[in-house]
């Protein structure tokens, strides 16, 4: 049998006792239906206020015409991927932690049971261990995420009694996929720190405390700083800026901008959360657009987070072909 075959079955070998060990983790289950409730919940909460917006215009309608004049304004539209706003949100950062108790477990369990010397005598390659791991939590995760985008689907159509369209279940699809890449850096990374550092309670520390900063500092300072954030609604809309007055303001700031567009670039989470924000269309501009258009202004984006997890894979490559790293210190 090729070496090439016999190393992808050690690696699947490996990678399956992975997912039905996680499955036994009950902190791993308390986290799943926390992520699942949060994100029935938000859904709920955005239809009803859908409605409750529904009611007001029919409401302004019927007093408009009573006086006998005909309404200026648009009925709100519904469109049904802006409801995930929250789903986003609770990714962003239960999603995160999901990715960090999964990294961390998969090495802790191995330090203080001590398989990984047993694991060693056996002609299995650390690459491999570290393959099958991935590939085993990996699955985990993409199963977690599929089943709330089930229950999103479900959710959307039983509340509002609309189907999403092939467009919207493609750009459902492609979040899908990139907060899979961004819960696997936040694995990679607690992974890194519980086989780099001896102490295991001081590589959880530490990972939590990078996680703080990446996930919710970096982004607040980020936000804080945008001038378009210091008035509700926004200030240039409140102001009837056009977007090229915009840009004719922000170009006078642009040492200020740029420092703070720095800011945000460093947080895998601000990258994740601009291109999920865009296919959803969450923001404003971007709804009714194509995949096509979105794709083609935030594909940077989606190059940031696959950088941030190409990275994350390369540091646990390197760290797990020292010995000493394997068997804990």
């Amino acid at each position: 049998m090729p070496q090439q075959v016999i190393c992808v079955l050690k690696a699947m070998l490996i990678a399956r006792k992975e997912y039905k060990d996680a499955l036994r983790s009950k902190l791993f289950l308390v986290v799943l239906f926390l992520l699942v409730g949060l994100t029935a919940t938000s859904i709920l909460v955005s239809s009803l206020m859908f409605q409750a917006q529904q009611t007001q215009y029919q409401s302004a309608v019927q007093i408009l015409a009573e006086l006998g004049k005909v309404p200026t304004e648009q009925p709100p539209h519904l469109f049904p991927l802006t409801l995930l706003r929250g789903f986003v949100d609770y990714l962003e950062i239960i999603g995160a932690i999901l990715g960090i108790l999964l990294g961390y477990y998969s090495v802790a369990k191995e330090k203080n049971q001590k398989t990984l010397q047993l694991i060693l005598t056996r002609p299995v390659e650390p690459k491999d261990i570290v393959t099958g791991k991935s590939l085993g939590n990996a699955a985990l995760l993409a199963s977690v995420l599929l089943l709330v985008a089930g229950l999103v689907w479900l959710s959307i159509w039983s509340v509002t009694g609309t189907k999403l369209l092939w467009n919207e279940v493609a750009k459902l699809l492609i979040v899908l996929a990139l907060s899979l890449a961004y819960i696997m850096v936040f694995y990679f990374l607690a992974s890194f720190l519980s086989l780099r550092m001896k102490s295991l309670s001081q590589s959880l520390m530490v990972c939590f405390a990078i996680w703080l900063v990446i996930v919710l500092i970096l982004p607040q300072i980020g936000d804080t700083m945008d001038p378009d954030n210091q008035v509700p609604g926004g200030f240039f809309k409140s102001m009837n800026f056009n977007k090229d007055q915009e840009r004719q303001v922000l170009a006078q700031f642009s040492a200020y901008e740029t420092t703070r567009n720095f800011i945000e670039e460093i947080s895998v989470t601000k990258h994740y959360e601009r291109m999920s924000f865009a296919l959803f269309g969450i923001k404003p501009e971007f709804n009714d657009r194509s995949l096509s258009y979105i794709l083609s202004v935030k594909w940077l984006d989606a190059v940031w987070v696959a950088a941030f997890l190409f990275a994350g894979i390369i540091a646990n490559y390197r760290i797990i072909v020292r010995r000493d790293a394997l068997l804990g210190g």
